[in-house]
């Protein structure tokens, strides 16, 4: 079933102290190279400082005093990360990914539910797309298994192969679900991956944007 959603949505999500939930929240996570986007973080305690690096070297670009920043994107794929400080210590630091790709956009959310995280990797044709496709890697250790196909065959093992026998216009999207079961113990994951698809005879291939770490 083809859809067209919004892609204004909650990319990173931490916590703070007691349990209060804060969020990194980006205008869009799949621009066009050159586009300014917008990031806010949601829940962030008053009074905090925000330090923005927007190229993932590691050293903030910008440092504000509120809980948003621009930032025109260049053509790739980009690790967006904010340090949130407050009363001079670090309380939350949320990162997400970003990828200005012309051509083809996907992203991931996610969330847990009852100890399994729940992934929905959403795919848009930016051109005519035929053959759209989604690789995502089952970081090692955990287990994959499909919520919602969308309709599309896949297969699974180290990666998860997803693919739809379909085009789609500019602007339409398609969804897939899947759910990751941790292994026993606490784990962190880092989720990577990439959507592809054939324009004009030719492949073209952009990485996954959105939810990162865990």
């Amino acid at each position: 079933m083809r859809t067209v959603v919004a892609t204004t949505c909650a990319i990173a999500v931490g916590f703070l102290a007691f349990g209060q939930t804060i969020g990194l929240v980006a205008s869009t996570a799949i621009p066009n190279p050159g586009s300014e986007i917008t990031f806010q973080v949601v829940g962030a305690p008053a009074g905090a400082q925000f330090k923005w690096d927007f190229n993932g070297d590691g050293r903030p670009d910008t440092t504000t005093n509120q809980p948003w920043a621009t930032w025109t994107v260049p053509a790739g794929y980009w690790e967006v990360a904010v340090e949130i400080i407050q009363g001079g210590k670090t309380v939350s630091r949320l990162m997400a990914a970003v990828v200005a790709d012309a051509r083809v956009g996907a992203f991931r959310s996610v969330r847990w539910n009852g100890g399994v995280l729940e992934v929905t990797v959403t795919v848009r044709a930016k051109q005519f797309l035929v053959a759209p496709a989604v690789v995502e890697t089952v970081p090692p250790g955990w287990a994959a298994a499909v919520i919602d196909d969308g309709g599309a065959i896949y297969r699974r093992g180290d990666v998860l192969e997803v693919l739809w026998s379909t085009s789609l216009d500019p602007g339409m999207e398609l969804r897939f679900v899947y759910a990751l079961y941790p292994p026993a113990g606490e784990a962190s994951v880092r989720l990577s991956g990439a959507a592809s698809g054939y324009q004009e005879g030719r492949r073209v291939e952009a990485r996954v944007a959105g939810a990162v770490t865990f």
